[in-house]
């Protein structure tokens, strides 16, 4: 194995990390976007509940 393979070992390793590290920062941005979506919901639910009573 000569120098040129473990570089392209060690590329290949920084190229999966960043994939693996966007895919889940996409994921959490979902996520966050899901919850705050489930407790606007929640706030509009209890707002409107009160009015009634």
């Amino acid at each position: 194995m000569d120098g040129k393979d473990s570089g392209d070992g060690k590329q290949n390793t920084a190229d999966m990390t960043q994939f693996v590290q966007t895919l889940l920062q996409q994921m959490q941005n979902r996520f966050q976007t899901m919850s705050d979506s489930i407790v606007s919901k929640n706030i509009l639910f209890a707002y409107m509940f009160i009015r009634i009573v």
